[in-house]
């Protein structure tokens, strides 16, 4: 199957296309600006042939790379949402649908909680970042009318050459790593192949559509997250970073790390998916 990935060079994306290599399919890297006639022009090369062919949308603006000013905030909303108006508009009048469409989405979708543990059938926070994921999935849904549309909520993806984790080794292996805020908050984390593994899941089969948690079955508190990390590294894990100290170097991205929410995959592991890397301990083993 022929797969356009929009976004497809950012971390998930290059993974993704490699994986989807691996399986056989052909992989087409569509690169901004996701202007209508472009895209168009992209799709209809599939649609005019009767190649049947898939969409997966990975584009958006960076949460982790800019703070978060009123008009970066806008910037954030209006990338994500026009890309999914791009793709509508290019389909429009094709000879041939896509056989799925799948989008990216967030775990940020169920908002905040210590306590709370979050499904797919748990409905939506209020928070900056769940309104972004609302608004995100919202804009595809017109999309339902041609063709399988799902979703994938991811959580923090890790691996080694981008993510988070490539900003936190250094740190740790200097033996200058610890606990950033409480401790308590939930990471809801996922291996990068598991991740793009999980997308070519979805793409394949025609069963899926709707939203999937992009996480590993089991979370850890912060604590947990760090310790694990230092303890790999065979590094002491004696510091603790303030809650204070990272809302005044990071202004609302702080958000990221400091609140965090509980998300199992239970439609994946329902539907039979079966994670290389269901524990964090297994997945930092492979890193290193």
């Amino acid at each position: 199957m022929h797969i356009y990935l929009l976004g497809g060079s950012g971390f998930i994306g290059r993974h993704l296309a490699r994986e989807l290599e691996r399986q056989g399919h052909q992989p087409d890297v569509v690169r901004r600006p996701y202007a209508p006639e472009v895209l168009r022009v992209r799709f209809a090369a599939s649609a005019e042939r009767g190649e049947p062919y898939a969409i997966c949308n990975l584009a958006g603006a960076s949460l982790n790379r800019k703070r978060w000013s009123a008009a970066y905030r806008r910037e954030i909303v209006r990338s994500r949402v026009d890309t999914v108006r791009a793709v509508i508009a290019a389909l429009e009048g094709l000879p041939a649908a896509p056989t799925a469409y799948l989008q990216a989405s967030a775990v940020g979708y169920y908002g905040s909680s210590p306590d709370r543990t979050f499904t797919e059938t748990s409905p939506p926070g209020n928070d900056f970042l769940a309104r972004v994921c609302v608004a995100w999935e919202e804009a595809a849904e017109p999309l339902r009318a041609l063709t399988r549309v799902a979703f994938l909520r991811f959580g923090m993806v890790l691996g080694r050459d981008d993510g988070a984790l490539p900003l936190m080794w250094p740190v740790f292996q200097l033996g200058l790593g610890g606990t950033l805020g409480s401790g308590r908050q939930w990471i809801s984390w996922i291996h990068v192949h598991d991740a793009a593994r999980l997308a070519a899941w979805v793409l394949a089969d025609h069963r899926l559509d709707g939203p999937f948690n992009a996480t590993a079955p089991e979370p850890v508190q912060m604590r947990g997250f760090t310790r694990t990390l230092a303890e790999a590294l065979h590094r002491p894990h004696l510091t603790r970073v303030p809650s204070a100290v990272l809302r005044l170097a990071l202004g609302r991205r702080a958000t990221l790390v400091l609140d965090g929410q509980r998300v199992l995959p239970q439609r994946a592991l329902d539907l039979g998916f079966t994670f290389a890397y269901p524990t964090l301990e297994t997945a930092i083993r492979d890193f290193l």
